[in-house]
């Protein structure tokens, strides 16, 4: 019962700290398989060493497009219930705007019955903001020195903090987190706070079929976000699904699908997914792809 206190009391915290705030984190459609820089508690979350990289496209038609990059390092070690890594991640939102997050992840893991596991994590790190104004092509390069123009590159390296809760059992998780706790304004350099639930399942078919199911919530300042879809695992080697995500600013009209595949072969997996933009993000989000590569470690 403790427990179960000191969890709805972390759940209050996290959702109390809102403020109005709004750069965005890294929206990937694959996160599922590794939500370690969303979630600090879903570090340890295997017993290998795991080695996930997470590469994401945007907009291949369109000079200097948005380029994403992940690094997860993540280990569990038994002896004392723990969860800890690192995480890093590259965010190129144009030619002349960057930026690279880096945080050590830690969760420790309590278990509250033979099958119910409660994780709770803390990522610390920092977040390296850049901006360069020359690398843009002006039409009129006269604003080139102007008062409200940029007159050299611009870096700023500020501190970071997430904090989340994962509860699982072995057919179902659930998760919430804040990331950037100390946030509370936007900057051209800095990401907001953001708040994040979500669940997934794993629900068996038959002998080589299991379906799993997800759905996921993000909330910053004015923007929701909402993600809802399914995998299928066949033999637990290939997989494929489809995730719809609604605009919810407009009557949850659907604004993407996303379409997955991907296979897993000793403990090698890697996934493949296409956005296909709908309604008025159908030219928006075309030709954008995502590609996750991990592998896992065993330790002896």
């Amino acid at each position: 019962m403790k427990t179960i206190k000191l969890l709805a009391y972390c759940l209050c915290v996290m959702f109390g700290l809102q403020t109005v705030y709004a750069q965005q984190d890294l929206m990937l459609s694959q996160e599922i398989f590794s939500r370690v820089n969303k979630n600090p508690a879903a570090t340890g979350n295997t017993e290998d060493i795991d080695i996930f990289l997470h590469g994401r496209i945007q907009w291949t038609g369109i000079d200097n497009g948005p380029r994403t990059g992940v690094l997860n390092v993540t280990n569990y070690v038994d002896k004392i219930k723990s969860g800890m890594g690192l995480t890093c991640s590259y965010d190129k939102m144009g030619v002349a705007h960057h930026t690279t997050n880096m945080k050590v992840v830690y969760a420790y893991h309590i278990d509250l019955s033979e099958k119910y596991v409660l994780s709770m994590g803390l990522g610390a790190g920092v977040n390296w903001g850049y901006y360069n104004s020359y690398c843009n092509e002006l039409e009129d390069m006269t604003e080139f020195g102007d008062e409200t123009y940029p007159e050299q590159k611009e870096t700023k390296i500020s501190p970071d903090f997430d904090f989340g809760l994962e509860l699982s059992n072995p057919l179902w998780t659930v998760g919430a987190s804040v990331t950037h706790l100390t946030k509370g304004e936007m900057t051209t350099f800095e990401p907001e706070r953001h708040f994040y639930l979500y669940g997934t399942s794993l629900i068996p078919l038959n002998q080589t079929w299991e379906l799993a199911p997800t759905i996921s919530y993000m909330h910053r300042n004015n923007t929701n976000v909402m993600e809802v879809g399914s995998l299928a695992f066949y033999d637990r080697f290939v997989w494929g699904g489809l995730t719809l995500r609604p605009d919810l600013n407009n009557g949850f009209n659907p604004s993407m699908l996303v379409m997955t595949l991907g296979l897993e072969w000793y403990k090698v997996r890697f996934g493949y997914s296409y956005d296909l933009g709908l309604g008025s993000m159908d030219r928006l989000s075309a030709s954008t792809h995502e590609i996750i590569l991990s592998y896992g470690f065993a330790k002896r």
